[in-house]
């Protein structure tokens, strides 16, 4: 093949964590709920048309008529998909409140306990060999 595969040297260093940023934590988890609940609402409407497409929507209505021997019962689209928006957006900003209440609980334990080490393999440092 013509290439020689090259090998490096790199250094490993343990690093202490001993404080995490609430108010940082605070805005990655708002913006990574924020995230995930944009792709869960664009999720939800594209199975939504899929299956209003599909067909699927139609016979589980007919099937609840029959069933309960209703005359014109319907699921309304618009009325789930804003329910499940709202539901959905308290979830993910729960989630993110924990993360916040999460954090400040490392920090409490590591003001007890002295920190985390980690150890972190530095690749700027790394040389030939």
């Amino acid at each position: 093949m013509g290439y020689r595969r090259q090998r490096f040297e790199a250094r490993k260093v343990r690093r202490l964590v001993r404080h995490i940023d609430p108010w940082s934590a605070l805005k990655l988890a708002v913006l990574v709920s924020l995230s995930l609940w944009l792709i869960t609402m664009i999720s939800a409407v594209i199975l939504w048309t899929v299956a209003r497409n599909a067909g699927t929507v139609a016979s589980l209505e007919e099937f609840v008529n029959s069933t309960f021997s209703l005359q014109d019962w319907k699921l309304d689209g618009e009325f789930l998909f804003r329910q499940f928006a709202l539901v959905s957006m308290l979830g993910y900003l729960g989630l993110a409140v924990a993360t916040v209440v999460s954090t400040l609980v490392f920090n409490l334990i590591s003001d007890v306990i002295g920190g985390v080490w980690i150890s972190v393999i530095e690749e700027e440092t790394a040389r030939p060999m």
